[in-house]
């Protein structure tokens, strides 16, 4: 093994290869990285609990008008809806169209597939492992 190896450098290529990959699958579908982030967010989440823009912008930290910018967009392609709720007119709570939750399927679906691509390339036991030292160094630098 070649002692010059940088863990590190190639984490962050295999993300980004991965990132990029997956912005392909959702530029399919007319989204962009992070409004198909946050529809799988509020698909999620909203099974659970309602969900407001300061949701989104606590899970993803993204500044308030950043978000509001990209709600606004999703609302008018559809995606999302923004309705009042009745303790508080001011807020609104964020839930996802017909037409939201179709496109969420689908690259739901798209990125199960890209996963299982990568699987198959790993034994059992490679990937019981890769997973374990994954794990181990993300526990190791976590905040």
């Amino acid at each position: 093994m070649n002692n010059d190896v940088h863990i590190g450098k190639l984490v962050s290529i295999f993300y980004k290869r991965i990132h990029r990959r997956i912005g392909r699958e959702v530029r399919q579908y007319g989204l962009t990285s992070i409004q198909s982030r946050i529809l799988g967010f509020v698909y999620n989440e909203s099974a659970i609990r309602d969900i407001f823009q300061k949701d989104i912008e606590e899970e993803f930290d993204i500044r308030r008008s950043s978000v509001t910018s990209v709600l606004q967009l999703m609302e008018k392609k559809g995606y999302i809806k923004r309705i009042s709720v009745s303790e508080d007119a001011r807020l609104k709570k964020i839930i996802l169209t017909q037409n939201g939750i179709e496109i969420q399927s689908k690259i739901y679906d798209s990125i199960l597939k890209f996963e299982k691509s990568l699987e198959v390339e790993l034994n059992s036991e490679e990937k019981e492992i890769l997973v374990s030292l994954i794990n181990r160094l993300s526990d190791k630098i976590a905040d």
